[in-house]
């Protein structure tokens, strides 16, 4: 049977078989997303290739519940096809808010809180969610060189990309001995929802790791789709440490520039990537941006060696300048 002959059986079985489909805004990942609708009923179809680990989805969701944190609910699955029906959550993304005028100090506000409850609450598991380890921040970073290096004229030198990678070996060494916690990994404003009874809803979690304590912080706060007001940034890292003294150390504050930069430079490869390997041109006209929030940073003494490195290799009108179509063919 076709894929889509065992997706309608998925539907019909569940009692959504007759449901009008409206597809759904794509994310950055291989899934897709429907909004199933009967009369005034409705809920979520997503339709994951089981490279995307709809399992990983199923096992994050039911930990984010059980902090009490608004995840949502599945109301029917197929692990072996990569099928699930969620609840809606409706239209009200952070982003949607923000652009019809909605405070955003009290958005963060709620992410942030959701984001503390999470990281009280949350009962890691032994098993089943990988590490953010040492080599994995690594490689993340190397999306860098290996993808918005081909924007370059000639590329990076084997040189570059040396200097490149010992750079950051000696950067992320300074994560060593942060305590852990679950990373949600896309903590941001697009997958951030105001449900129907005004609640923080979650989105797009199965990336999930257990990895260091202010990943998610910064990138709620630091992010690469839209520019957070400064004083709003600061005034809520003074919020969530706060309400979570017992990491509020010398460490974890001054691994918060850390994780920033870490993630918008792989951030600046996965976005080539999108367009290179997945035909999501979009995401070209949103790496300026990133370079913006990365350059905001460079003046900190501790990036002294990365802003050489950049200012060496990555011309500034390439940082600042659109990527098209045609720097990358």
């Amino acid at each position: 049977m076709s894929r889509e002959t065992d997706l309608q059986e998925f539907l019909n079985k569940n009692g959504w078989g007759t449901a009008e489909r409206i597809p759904l805004v794509a994310d950055a990942s291989l899934r897709t997303y429907d909004r199933l609708k009967i009369g005034d009923k409705t809920a979520i179809l997503m339709n994951s290739p089981l490279s995307e680990r709809p399992e990983q989805f199923v096992l994050i969701d039911e930990m984010l519940r059980r902090t009490g944190a608004h995840a949502p609910k599945i109301l029917a699955q197929d692990l072996t096809n990569g099928f699930l029906i969620l609840e809606d959550f409706g239209n009200d993304t952070f982003t949607n808010l923000l652009n019809k005028g909605e405070s955003e100090f009290n958005l963060y506000q709620k992410g942030i809180e959701t984001l503390i409850r999470i990281q009280d609450k949350v009962v890691l598991p032994d098993s089943g969610i990988p590490l953010y380890s040492f080599e994995r921040l690594m490689n993340e970073v190397m999306l860098l060189p290996n993808w918005f290096g081909k924007a370059l004229p000639g590329g990076l030198s084997d040189t570059a990309i040396a200097e490149f990678k010992e750079i950051w070996e000696e950067l992320i060494r300074k994560l060593e001995g942060l305590p852990n916690t679950l990373v949600l990994l896309d903590y941001h404003a697009d997958n951030l929802m105001i449900t129907p009874e005004g609640d923080c809803g979650i989105l797009d979690f199965q990336d999930a790791r257990i990895g260091p304590v202010g990943y998610d912080l910064m990138s709620l706060l630091e992010d690469e789709r839209r520019d957070v007001s400064p004083n709003v940034r600061k005034e809520l890292i003074e919020l969530y440490f706060k309400k979570r003294p017992a990491v509020d150390t010398p460490l974890v504050r001054e691994s918060l520039p850390i994780i920033t930069m870490q993630r918008h430079t792989k951030v600046i490869g996965i976005f080539v990537r999108l367009f290179l390997r997945d035909k999501k041109e979009k995401y070209l006209k949103m790496i300026p941006l990133v370079w913006e929030l990365t350059e905001r940073h460079l003046d900190e003494p501790i990036f002294s060696a990365y802003k050489n490195w950049i200012q060496k290799y990555i011309p500034e009108k390439v940082r600042h300048t659109p990527l098209t179509i045609e720097d990358l063919t």
